[in-house]
């Protein structure tokens, strides 16, 4: 949304909101002057921005290492949106059945711009396993998450998505490019599940479904990971489809 053209858009808390999404899992240390170099304001500026929030206790800053970062606090701003959400309850008895019957780790997640925001995930025993947990982003074009939500859209929201990802090569295995990642959706809603075989991880595959809501649009997906030395196993994978399409076809 433009802010200027737009009279009840309020810009200054735009720019807060702008500063705290700055902080991430890979970079959680901000200095003054980087904060205020990345959200285009002058220094004065942004002191008062980060004054501001460590006043009101969401933020610290490191005065021997001039740096700021994010207080537990923050999770007051959304960690309740997680807890309502009604795709986490409905999921939550099919991702401890599976995780329990076949030992696998289970995830759900949502959409959120042109990434993958994981609600809730339930770890198996394997060491072999993604760094994700509730709040995560993750690519779309490299997991099998991703694929299922948008690849139940229709085709001109599909583009649309494709035309705004980056196609980063995460692994050797990695969708690179809009052509082969539509051709992939095509794939995908076709058998009806989504598969991403190495694609982020090396030694690491998964598959998922896509779960729609009442009007019969797909709200969010749901989804299992493993180890790919289990693909080995007789009858692994094909039990694992039963029951995923199982829960897709139930809700």
């Amino acid at each position: 949304m433009d802010g200027n053209a737009d009279r009840q858009f309020v810009n200054s808390l735009a720019k807060g909101l702008n500063l705290l999404m700055c902080f991430t899992k890979e970079r959680p240390l901000w200095s003054l002057t980087q904060m205020a170099r990345a959200n285009g304001m002058n220094l004065p500026t942004a002191r008062r921005y980060l004054h501001t929030f460590i006043k009101l206790g969401f933020m610290v800053k490191d005065d021997s290492a001039k740096t700021f970062q994010l207080t537990p606090k923050v999770m007051q701003l959304g960690g309740w949106v997680f807890g309502s959400m009604g795709i986490r309850d409905r999921l939550m008895p099919h991702m401890k059945s599976i995780r329990n019957e076949m030992d696998v780790t289970t995830h759900c997640a949502v959409l959120d711009g042109n990434q993958i925001l994981a609600v809730e995930r339930i770890l198996s025993s394997d060491v072999v396993n993604i760094d994700l947990s509730a709040g995560s982003r993750l690519p779309i074009h490299a997991t099998s998450l991703g694929k299922a939500i948008v690849a139940f859209m229709d085709d001109r929201e599909q583009k649309k998505i494709a035309g705004l990802l980056e196609f980063k090569p995460l692994t050797p295995h990695t969708i690179t490019d809009a052509s082969s990642f539509l051709k992939d959706l095509k794939m995908t809603r076709s058998r009806g599940y989504a598969v991403a075989d190495q694609e982020l991880n090396i030694g690491l595959k998964t598959l998922a479904i896509p779960i729609f809501n009442t009007k019969g649009q797909v709200e969010a997906s749901f989804g299992v990971s493993f180890p790919w030395s289990r693909t080995q196993e007789s009858g692994f994978e094909d039990r694992l489809i039963a029951l995923l399409l199982e829960v897709k076809n139930t809700g």
